[in-house]
């Protein structure tokens, strides 16, 4: 492969990404966290959850919107876990089913599809595999599936009713909550929003004979893209960060999709910050796979997401300069205050405290923020302490014991002119006595007794139950 081709290519992929930034900020940041290397085994370009392989020749040929349809559709898969949880199926109905499933989650973002893609609404990728048809199968059936096509809009619920499948996006509480986090094949979608697919012919990429132009390929799968919107490749086993192909392990599939989700959270806020946020896509992300993390992860979450995240173009992106490509970097501000106010009313679990204030602890040493304000309150304002993130106390001496009033601590705050990125509220949501307003800064109700009925339901904010 010529010189010049690489070298237009690396460009190319360059201003794509750089126009996601730019049009796209929540897809392009997600593009942004990761490596970009020519392959020339690849039809398009391809993902494993940890660098994107592109096809030099494909990128120098491709229109560049459909180079960025391509970019947005594989991460967004990467995003719905679809590299870890494959298993067994056989992969290139399994890459059919991811682009069926992502494509009507970037369409009505506003991408362009190739023109005979296809988009299946409302269906988790395992859904959508098993209505495709099996290797051998007369293509002319039916085979259950959704028959709307990408640019249509239409919707699969019906047919999914009537064909006795379940719909991901209307079940907040999925079985999958069971599932083994090492077993990627077991769970299913728990955003089962997104959509797409298409039947168009592999794209010959013309460049598989003289190897050039990256050496990626050597250990990658045989390329399928039958949509021509990127493959999604499993995650598998990854080299050891020197690079040494001997030292390879496999990846640990539930910090692989936690990471993922903290990543989709941290675009969302970017995104939202631009006022670019796209409304599938943000319904996706806040219900995604909430209820298979437990309350540690969701705090984590929460807290990192209440920290400012931005580009930086004064700070290039290290992972690409090998790539020769100059792209920022996403940099995080960190938080000035976070508040902490703590229910000390009726009978606090000293345990259950305990577990809530070490894991408060770690998160602060983390995300380092100016200040940690800690007040405890009852019916009324008991104590008001100010640390830094380092001098949190192992423990707290409880003051208080008296009624639950959840007024006072948000008084005080309001008083002391003190608007904290986030404020941590630590109750058994056992008081209808809320703020007649809502404060000027996030809250999350850590909320350690049982859910709240309709009469103590929190009326904003997000709620982290312990117990659940």
């Amino acid at each position: 492969m010529a010189a010049r081709v690489l070298d237009e290519s690396a460009i190319r992929v360059s201003d794509c990404v750089t126009e996601l930034l730019r049009k796209q900020p929540f897809f392009g940041s997600l593009v942004l966290r990761l490596p970009l290397r020519p392959d020339p085994t690849r039809e398009t370009l391809a993902t494993d959850g940890h660098e994107i392989r592109y096809s030099p020749r494909w990128v120098a040929e491709t229109e560049a919107h459909l180079i960025e349809t391509a970019m947005a559709r594989v991460v967004m898969a990467c995003a719905l876990k679809h590299h870890t949880r494959r298993g067994e199926r056989d992969p290139e109905r399994w890459q059919m089913a991811s682009q069926l499933v992502t494509h009507a989650l970037i369409r009505d973002a506003g991408f362009t599809l190739p023109p005979d893609a296809e988009a299946w609404d409302d269906l988790s990728v395992e859904q959508a595999y098993d209505r495709l048809p099996q290797p051998g199968d007369d293509d002319s059936g039916d085979h259950n599936a959704p028959s709307n096509a990408a640019g249509a809009g239409s919707s699969a619920a019906a047919q999914s009713s009537s064909d006795g499948g379940d719909n991901d996006a209307d079940q907040p509480s999925d079985p999958a909550d069971d599932r083994d986090p090492q077993d990627p094949s077991s769970g299913q979608d728990g955003d089962a929003e997104d959509d797409g697919g298409d039947d168009r012919k592999p794209h010959d990429d013309g460049g598989h004979e003289n190897g050039q132009g990256g050496d990626a390929g050597s250990d990658a799968p045989p390329s399928h893209d039958p949509s021509g919107t990127g493959e999604v490749m499993d995650a598998g086993t990854r080299a050891s960060e020197d690079g040494n192909e001997s030292g390879k392990t496999p990846v640990d599939v539930a910090a692989e999709e936690q990471a993922w989700d903290e990543a989709m959270h941290q675009a969302l806020n970017i995104a939202r910050a631009e006022g670019k946020v796209p409304g599938r896509v943000e319904e996706t992300v806040k219900g995604a796979h909430a209820s298979r993390l437990d309350w540690r992860t969701l705090l984590r979450r929460y807290m990192t997401d209440a920290a400012k995240s931005d580009y930086s173009w004064s700070l290039p992106n290290r992972r690409f300069i090998d790539s020769g490509l100059y792209l920022p970097s996403i940099r995080s501000e960190g938080m000035e205050t976070i508040a902490v106010i703590i229910d000390t009313s009726g009978s606090l679990p000293a345990d259950t405290l305990a577990e809530f204030w070490a894991e408060l602890r770690e998160v602060a040493a983390e995300i380092r923020p100016e200040s940690v304000v800690v007040l405890q309150v009852d019916a009324a304002l008991q104590d008001a302490a100010e640390y830094a993130p380092d001098d949190l106390p192992d423990e707290i001496a409880l003051k208080g014991r008296g009624g639950t009033d959840f007024r006072p601590g948000f008084q005080w705050l309001d008083e002391q002119g003190i608007r904290p990125s986030v404020c941590l509220y630590f109750t058994d949501m056992e008081c209808s006595d809320y703020p007649e307003a809502e404060p000027g800064f996030d809250t999350i109700w850590v909320n350690w007794g049982p859910p709240p009925s309709d009469w103590n339901r929190e009326p904003w904010g997000e709620r982290i139950d312990i117990a659940a």
